[in-house]
């Protein structure tokens, strides 16, 4: 734990594994998107076992998130802007679908104002990256997939 708390403390992200039960990878291959919300209402709700494993990182009481998809089929599909999160004050990317199909996609982290960053391809079922926010001196952005699909759930700690 205190390695991963250094490494987030310095880079501004780790990669880790959280445990997810594998009904959440057939809930994703299947697009059952509601079953998806459902499950992380549970488990981000205070006392659920994200919110209690994200606690170890920052202290925070409460969990926002969203289910986002991004597929390079998409005509909309781009690369994002630099952001910081506002006022949040850790903020994660859970992968929820395996991705050997998929290029591009990447999460870019940096500190504010640096030109160079901290580049995370996609990563798969089970994976997180815990990131640190503005309130921090963090900014990141997400690059536009260029070949199959990128399904995470994205999250705000405050």
């Amino acid at each position: 734990m205190e390695n991963q708390t250094l490494t987030l403390n310095e880079c501004g992200f780790l990669l880790t594994k959280f445990d997810l039960d594998q009904k959440i990878k057939d809930y994703a291959i299947n697009n059952e998107f509601q079953k998806i919300d459902d499950y992380f209402k549970k488990l981000t709700n205070t006392g659920g076992a994200l919110f209690n494993y994200l606690k170890q990182f920052e202290n925070f009481s409460s969990i926002e998130f969203i289910i986002s998809l991004r597929e390079a089929q998409n005509e909309w599909e781009e690369d994002g802007i630099w952001h910081d999160d506002g006022s949040r004050l850790l903020a994660f990317s859970l992968s929820i679908y395996d991705s050997q199909e998929t290029s591009g996609g990447v999460l870019e982290i940096r500190k504010k104002k640096d030109d160079q960053s901290q580049k995370i391809p996609p990563f798969n079922f089970g994976e997180i990256v815990i990131f640190k926010t503005g309130t921090s001196g963090f900014e990141h952005k997400i690059n536009a997939v260029t070949k199959g699909r990128r399904l995470i759930i994205a999250g705000w700690c405050s």
